[in-house]
């Protein structure tokens, strides 16, 4: 197992992966699948407007028609002797028909109703990929942070693991010397069986961590060098007031943007259904050239041009327009309510982060400080068995209680990494340089 441990630690520790975060985005940018799908709907969202803009723009259409007329003419004629006769003519005859129509919308409020809809789908659609994008950022530096504190986990694995290791080897010596007992071997050997299954884990737990930054970024990710967070002064979200921070979120936060262009969106869809009781006024201009010749007229030609101002006037659809109208408005108020619901998440979010880092800085201080005093107390204890006043349990409980600290203290540096990302996130204004402010931590 410490074998294993040893080729894992030169195997990343060797790589040539570039090491900082913010190198890794622009793989994300081009390689992310959920990034990919956003943008591709934005691509589609951009049509919307030209497709509601068509509406109001002339329409020219172009008609041919060709057709072959089969006709059989019969009559009877006086013959000699007071009879009859018949007397039957085939006729072939070839017509065509060709015309061009313009159609211009001279009165449609339904259809500027719809356009300035589509405006406000087409912000709705460009906020979505702004924010998918701040998630892109988000979910790359979460994965890129466990990853790093995953390594870290191992890395303090590996030593308590040795640690333990050197405490089993002094029990032995201590047992066979007449000094110990056979409790302290076998409460050694305890601890290293734990740790041995601590380290598995850890292991898979890297692994996985490591597979979900590789399918984020597009390509492996195994051979990612380590780093980790150096003495740092937790203070990134002291750089502004909690209140800044809330004013940010109102003036940035994208998903805000996308739910009150949905809310705008859905207004219209009301004026839209209203509209359809008025008037729609359309002015038509035809031209077509008709030859259609008969069995009375060789030359039959046709040639006409027409202006024509039509006009409809909705009377009475069934309900429908009352039916689709109730449903708009019942479609905005749900709007409404989710823009509301919304803000107050962010906001929410915005506080919770904010007394998260607050919180998780006064953490790591304190962390910092049980891990200096946890060394110490190692150290001590080793005096005290030396002196006979500890035996070799008490070490290993100092030991367990030293690493236990030293874990808690780089995961508390990491989650403040972390947390800080997301307070950006939720602001709207987590961007590129803010996983450089990461790598800036990171050593």
């Amino acid at each position: 197992m410490q074998t294993k441990i040893c080729l894992l630690t030169l195997l990343i520790c060797t790589t040539t992966h570039a090491a900082d975060l913010s190198s890794l985005y622009p793989k994300a940018l081009q390689n992310d699948s959920r990034f990919a799908i956003a943008k591709a709907q934005n691509l589609a969202a951009q049509e919307i407007v030209p497709i509601a803009r068509a509406a109001l723009l002339p329409n020219l259409s172009l008609s041919a028609q060709g057709s072959r007329e089969w006709v059989n003419s019969e009559f009877d004629v006086p013959a000699l002797g007071g009879k009859t006769r018949s007397i039957s003519t085939d006729y072939t005859f070839n017509s065509q028909t060709y015309s061009a129509t313009l159609s211009q919308p001279l009165f449609r409020m339904v259809a500027w109703d719809t356009l300035s809809q589509a405006q406000f789908q087409q912000k709705e659609a460009n906020h979505a990929l702004d924010r998918s994008q701040q998630e892109l950022i988000l979910r790359l530096a979460q994965q890129y942070l466990d990853v790093q504190l995953a390594y870290d986990k191992l890395q303090l694995l590996g030593e308590q693991k040795k640690a333990y290791r050197e405490q089993k080897t002094q029990a032995n010596k201590w047992y066979a010397a007449g000094y110990g007992t056979v409790t302290d071997v076998n409460e050694a050997q305890n601890r290293l069986d734990f740790v041995d299954a601590d380290i598995l884990s850890a292991e898979a737990a890297h692994s996985n961590k490591l597979h979900e930054l590789s399918v984020t970024v597009g390509e492996s990710m195994s051979q990612l060098a380590h780093r980790k967070p150096s003495t740092m002064q937790a203070d990134l979200h002291l750089r502004y007031p909690l209140a800044e921070w809330l004013n940010q979120a109102k003036q940035n936060n994208p998903v805000l943007f996308e739910r009150q262009a949905s809310l705008d969106a859905a207004q219209l869809e009301i004026s839209k259904n209203i509209d359809q009781h008025l008037p729609t006024v359309d002015l038509r201009l035809r031209s077509s050239y008709e030859d259609s010749p008969g069995y009375t007229t060789v030359d039959n030609v046709i040639k006409s041009n027409s202006l024509m101002i039509y006009a409809s006037i909705p009377i009475f659809s069934g309900g429908e327009i009352n039916a689709r109208s109730k449903r708009a408005v019942a479609f905005a108020t749900a709007a409404s309510e989710d823009q509301r619901n919304t803000m107050q998440q962010v906001e929410l979010g915005v506080r919770q982060q904010y007394m998260d880092l607050s919180s998780s800085a006064a953490q790591i201080k304190a962390l910092q400080e049980a891990v200096r005093s946890g060394d110490v107390l190692v150290e001590s204890t080793r005096k005290g068995i030396q002196s006979g006043v500890r035996n070799n349990v008490d070490l290993l409980n100092a030991q367990s209680r030293f690493f236990e600290a030293q874990q808690k203290h780089t995961a508390a540096q990491y989650t403040y990494l972390s947390g800080y990302i997301k307070l950006k996130f939720y602001a709207g204004t987590l961007q590129e340089n803010d996983l450089q402010a990461v790598d800036q931590v990171l050593r």
